[in-house]
């Protein structure tokens, strides 16, 4: 009997709090809940997080967007931790580490088991809410701005959504890179959110005359690269405001995805139109490296400024998601277990 209380004892020591989905759809499938955390197997560590990224990709896997192999489902892909327990044959970490990961589904939890091999090693003047906040939205900027098309001084780029997550580090990064940035925003209240992210010039993305003002900027030449990550409603006056040979990057579409895009026009115009996906750009642990190495570079040395960051508690995530979906959020939102 005593064995047993003793056993009852422990597993409720170790109880984590984590969010499930038991179905696919509205924010209102998340829920909160307790489990035990086994201990970490063969190259894995054990993580106690202090901060968790949320991503619009996040909603995708909630909503039905992207499928689940089964359920229940722990939705997030992004945290940071301090590692508090070493599995077998791990050798390059060990407990006391401050660690961060970029893509491992599950990430909506207090304590979980991560694989080293994605793991990363948090410089020391880098705090846990700020690498949650823009691991994967960094990854994804330094994606767009220097491997899909490298910005360079004199260029004018339109950036949707420039008060968002991955908007607001793009407009920081591509100022830095000496480009002129053009930001659209969906309410007047993003407004000096986007002028702060860097952006020279910032339009209601529904406004009159946008595409006039453009016109003007550009002195009729029309812009070299369009970073969307709106879509639907974005998408066919994001072509019509580029010049002939220029690109435009759908990354996302938080609006939903284009509607009848006409790839010949495209191709009359020689507009180069990409729909990248991160893991095709950091394949291996290498890769994964200089993806941080560069973030971080960035951080250091003052491009993304400030971090406007917005916290809610994980037991409050279905508040967070209603929030992002309805694109009241701005900045980078991360959520604390």
């Amino acid at each position: 009997m005593f064995k047993y209380m003793l056993s009852s004892y422990k597993e409720s020591e170790n109880r984590s709090g984590v969010i499930k989905i038991y179905q696919q759809g509205a924010p209102s499938v998340l829920q909160y809940t307790k489990e035990v955390v086994p201990e970490p197997g063969p190259g894995q560590v054990q993580v106690r997080q202090a901060a968790i990224g949320l991503n619009f990709i996040d909603t995708y896997f909630r909503d039905g967007k992207f499928p689940v192999k089964s359920f229940p489902y722990t939705p997030g892909v992004e945290g940071a931790g301090t590692v508090e327990a070493v599995g077998p044959w791990v050798t390059d970490f060990k407990v006391g580490d401050r660690v961060g990961y970029h893509f491992i589904p599950g990430s909506y939890s207090e304590v979980r088991n991560v694989s080293t091999h994605q793991l990363i090693t948090l410089p020391e003047d880098i705090t846990f809410e700020q690498a949650a906040a823009i691991l994967v939205k960094g990854f994804t900027a330094r994606m767009l701005v220097r491997s899909i098309h490298q910005v360079s001084e004199g260029e004018v780029v339109l950036v949707h959504a420039a008060a968002g997550g991955v908007g607001s580090l793009v407009a920081k990064w591509a100022k830095s890179l000496g480009a002129t940035v053009i930001g659209t925003v969906g309410s007047p209240k993003k407004r000096d959110n986007a002028i702060r992210n860097g952006a020279d010039h910032v339009f209601l993305a529904n406004c009159e005359g946008f595409a006039n003002s453009v016109n003007e900027i550009t002195k009729g030449k029309g812009v070299d690269v369009v970073y969307d990550g709106v879509g639907r409603d974005t998408f066919s006056q994001s072509v019509d405001l580029l010049h002939d040979g220029g690109k435009i990057v759908l990354y996302g579409s938080s609006s939903g995805q284009p509607e009848h895009i006409n790839h010949a026009s495209l191709r009359a115009r020689d507009i180069t139109l990409y729909t990248p996906a991160l893991s095709a750009y950091i394949t291996d642990y290498d890769s994964l490296q200089l993806y941080a190495a560069d973030t971080f570079a960035a951080f250091h040395s003052g491009v993304f400024g400030d971090l406007s960051i917005t916290k809610y508690p994980l037991s409050q995530v279905s508040q967070a998601h209603t929030d992002l979906e309805s694109r009241l959020t701005t900045g980078l939102v991360i959520l604390v277990p």
